[in-house]
């Protein structure tokens, strides 16, 4: 079994929030019986208990919800990430249409997409917009090399071909293929071109936090940090499952599994499904307002960085990857689940990132973080990688009660929201409530294909060769650690 590490890396998202949510308990002892338990605190956890709400908002009866965490509330992925609502508006065509097709690949840029409007539309309704820094603008993939662009334009093209120029989503990505322009657009040193196209950016600690205070005045939801479950039942006959807990036991209807890299604790049948994969994160002390637009470098297909800006009055720079330097590393990031350890290297890359890689950045060569290393200036959080590259939602086969969202492949915040609003639905049925659909979700898109978590999906990748997945890994961070921008000293931003 395996639980989340006690003491990690203290985030910035999680230390400058300062919430009165983080120990919060809704009672000293657990309640003894419940309609719906949902084990984890993060931002698929808050949204499933959210739209559980919005679902029965206006019901005569109110499911009972309890939201169970192992440590601090939203302590983990979520609180740990790198803040941008950046969906996959072009880059992952090429391999998602030869998958699934043309129209598979755009039903999963389309739900994507879906996620900018409807985190707009969800934060104006509950007055949080500002609350959680959420903005919304232009996020550039730079291309660092001839190499990258090479990829990044192809990925475009291929999808201009197959969709032609009145497509709204090839519409809406332009290519800077002039290196002046895209110099002075990225505002990165040496970018030789780049793809533009919509995004969004939040605050996803503020945001998680935001919507269970929302939630704990107006639901039936029960808070309880410091929680681990330690074991979960199969349904008895009389439709209760047990929930084992280090505080107590309780008995519940449905039970919402959304712990992602930790899935496999409670559930074994995901062990070789969803695999942890840790990654570096800092935040950079800038000028208001300096950094116009969210963005990533990309020097080849393994290294890259991505970054963003939060508005006034926090102004920090949130930076995350350093590919560079975790290349010639590649056992400090797969299959690593030490969030209480900084990576060798990484912090002092981070500092030297502004210095090296922005242009005219008006600081020193060695730029500073909003806080101490080991006080949320530069942290490390675990994400996913996933067997299939695609999470698991909807029920658990052949475990009657048992709903999962889980294994977002460190691409969560353009697809979890909408995900939890498909799986509150399901839930309800199953509990024989009443519900009606919020205007809020009259829009979405369904469910892409590849998320549900199917029978024959999860028996296919049993087969899974997890050792054969990090040996790939490995081989692809060797070859880029041989190439110039993968100099082990001071990377620089030109190859």
């Amino acid at each position: 079994m395996v639980l989340p590490i006690e003491n990690p890396t203290k985030s910035y998202w999680i230390e400058a929030a300062e919430s009165p949510l983080r120990d919060f308990r809704s009672s000293d002892k657990l309640p003894e019986e419940i309609d719906v338990a949902i084990i984890g605190s993060g931002y698929a956890g808050a949204s499933t208990a959210y739209w559980i709400h919005k679902y029965t908002e206006n019901s005569p009866k109110k499911p009972a919800v309890t939201l169970l965490e192992a440590r601090d509330i939203c302590g983990s992925a979520t609180g740990r990430n790198g803040g941008q609502l950046r969906p996959h508006a072009y880059s992952r065509y090429p391999p998602w249409s030869e998958r699934f097709g043309p129209d598979g690949a755009m039903e999963l840029i389309a739900h994507e997409m879906a996620h900018l409007q409807a985190f707009r539309d969800l934060a104006a309704e509950e007055g949080i917009t500002e609350e959680v820094c959420l903005k919304f603008g232009e996020t550039f993939d730079a291309a660092m090399t001839d190499e990258a662009w090479s990829r990044l334009e192809g990925a475009y093209e291929a999808m201009r071909k197959d969709h032609g120029d009145d497509n709204e989503i090839v519409k809406v990505c332009r290519l800077l293929k002039d290196t002046q322009e895209a110099e002075d657009f990225t505002q990165m040193k040496g970018a030789l071109a780049a793809v533009v196209h919509p995004t969004g950016q939040i605050w996803p600690y503020k945001f998680v936090h935001a919507i269970l205070r929302i939630l704990l005045q107006k639901s039936n939801l029960n808070l309880q940090a410091h929680t681990p479950v330690t074991e979960v039942s199969e349904r008895d006959k009389n439709g209760w499952i047990t929930v084992k807990t280090a505080r107590g036991t309780i008995r519940t209807r449905i039970v919402v599994h959304t712990t992602n890299r930790w899935a496999s604790h409670l559930l074994p049948e995901f062990s070789k499904l969803i695999l942890p994969l840790r990654g570096p994160v800092s935040a950079i002390k800038a000028p208001p307002g300096f950094l116009k637009h969210t963005g990533a470098q990309h020097w080849d297909a393994v290294c890259n960085n991505y970054h963003l800006q939060l508005p006034p009055p926090y102004n920090m720079i949130i930076l995350g990857g350093a590919r560079p330097v975790t290349v010639h590393k590649p056992e400090t990031c797969t299959m690593n689940d030490d969030e209480d350890r900084q990576i060798d290297g990484v912090a002092e890359y981070f500092k030297s990132w502004p210095g090296s890689d922005v242009k005219d950045w008006p600081g020193s060569s060695r730029a500073d973080f909003g806080r101490q290393d080991n006080e949320g200036g530069c942290w490390t959080g675990v994400q996913t990688s996933s067997a299939d590259a695609f999470p698991f939602v909807g029920p658990v086969p052949n475990r009657a009660g048992h709903y999962i969202a889980a294994g977002f492949a460190g691409h969560g915040m353009p697809r979890i929201l909408l995900s939890a609003a498909h799986i509150a639905p399901l839930v309800l049925e199953s509990l024989g409530l009443e519900y009606s659909q919020p205007s809020l979700a009259s829009a979405f898109p369904p469910l892409p294909r590849p998320f549900h978590a199917t029978a024959e999906r999860i028996e296919r990748l049993q087969s899974t060769d997890v050792a054969a997945i990090a040996e790939q890994y490995k081989k692809g961070c060797e070859e880029s650690a041989k190439k110039p921008f993968c100099d082990p000293g001071r990377p620089t931003s030109k190859s």
